[in-house]
């Protein structure tokens, strides 16, 4: 049994790893078509754990109506805005295209769904600037650097034509030093991805197994 929980998921998912990093780096097509039947199972599997995922959402929230817990209206309101929202783009209407295409969902999505995004995009602003100035206060040398370095990008973007020196300033610093963190960043992030790929691979790391 404990072969069965631990070796064999890890088996597997060595051996499909590797057959998918194969297709990226050799030219045989019946390796192109293994990977991609690999692949696209995948996606089926992951639309089932969405269905999984929305039937637990169900599950969870209609325990918290039943036993009255606290926050229960917000539940029956999230319950009934989903099933709504389902049944209206599965079912067939008359002379109605079905999906996302349907009037009613595109409707919803226009006057509800991208209103409730604006104002929480909206709200982030007000945390970005609380951010800004706990980042931005002079406790040391880098942190005047920072605060200097943004003083002039800000200055550079809003005062084109006044001072014709800081537009110019601003494109460098955005375009030499700025781009230089970002790559060195982004190097990072590939590394880390490479290192957890290969422990995946190696069986190091198994989260598909206790």
């Amino acid at each position: 049994m404990v072969l069965l929980k631990r070796a064999l998921p890890t088996a597997v998912a060595i051996a499909i790893g590797l057959v998918v990093l194969a297709t990226v780096f050799t030219p045989y097509s019946q390796l192109d078509t293994i990977g991609t039947y690999l692949i696209d199972t995948a996606v089926i599997i992951a639309a089932f754990a969405l269905f999984l995922g929305v039937a637990n959402v169900l599950r969870v929230h209609a325990r918290r109506i039943r036993e009255g817990q606290p926050g229960r209206f917000f539940s029956i309101v999230l319950i009934a805005v989903m099933l709504f929202v389902l049944l209206v783009g599965l079912l067939p209407i008359p002379n109605q295209p079905s999906g996302p295409s349907q009037p009613i969902l595109r409707w919803i999505f226009a006057n509800i769904q991208v209103p409730i995004q604006a104002a929480l995009s909206a709200l982030l602003v007000f945390f970005i600037v609380t951010a800004s100035y706990r980042l931005l206060r002079v406790r040391n040398l880098e942190s005047a650097v920072m605060l200097i370095v943004a003083l002039l990008v800000i200055a550079g973007q809003v005062t084109v034509g006044l001072v014709p020196v800081l537009p110019e300033l601003t494109d460098w610093i955005l375009g030499v030093p700025v781009t230089a963190g970002v790559r060195g960043i982004l190097l990072g992030v590939a590394l880390g991805i490479l290192l957890t790929s290969i422990r995946l691979l190696s069986g190091v790391e198994r989260p598909y197994s206790d």
